[in-house]
């Protein structure tokens, strides 16, 4: 009887390690998403690590020495206020993203190609709007806690 409770014990504490290894992995919200335009000719990565996120011009699924904006997320929320707005082919730039409250640690990001803007647009009062992002070439991602929960737009994912 008493082996069969250590076996059982030794069991139940194998398990538990198992489900927290888990827990951490599946928790770790680093896996990258792809997003891709309607005709799939552009494409574009986001990698998120805690509070540091790239955005890269491609699809990569390790940070690249270069094409990337690198963003301090720390001032975001990052439950309700973590949208990331955008448009393919505006302004002769291949794509235009938007997203409000960031620093911007790093852009090596083609200036003639890709535009990075930190903060939506105001309008004439002085409030954020995003009256020029709702157009067929426009698209919108919503993340909370680092996972992916809407997208809408012009994006295949």
């Amino acid at each position: 009887m008493w082996l069969a409770q250590i076996d059982l014990n030794m069991i139940r504490n194998r398990f538990l390690i198992i489900m927290v290894a888990l827990f951490f992995v599946s928790c770790s919200g680093d896996s990258p998403y792809y997003f891709y335009s309607p005709d799939k000719s552009q494409c574009f990565t986001i990698k998120t690590n805690k509070h540091i996120r790239y955005i890269i011009n491609g699809y990569h699924k390790s940070i690249p020495k270069t094409n990337f904006v690198k963003l301090d997320l720390s001032k975001v929320d990052r439950g309700a206020g973590d949208q990331i707005v955008g448009r393919w082919n505006r302004n002769g730039f291949n794509w235009v993203i938007v997203m409000d409250k960031v620093v911007v640690l790093e852009n090596t990001l083609d200036s003639s190609k890709f535009q990075f803007l930190s903060q939506f647009p105001l309008d004439d009062q002085g409030i954020p709007t995003l009256k020029d992002y709702i157009c067929k070439d426009c698209f919108s991602i919503s993340l909370e806690y680092g996972n992916l929960t809407r997208i809408e737009g012009s994006l295949v994912n």
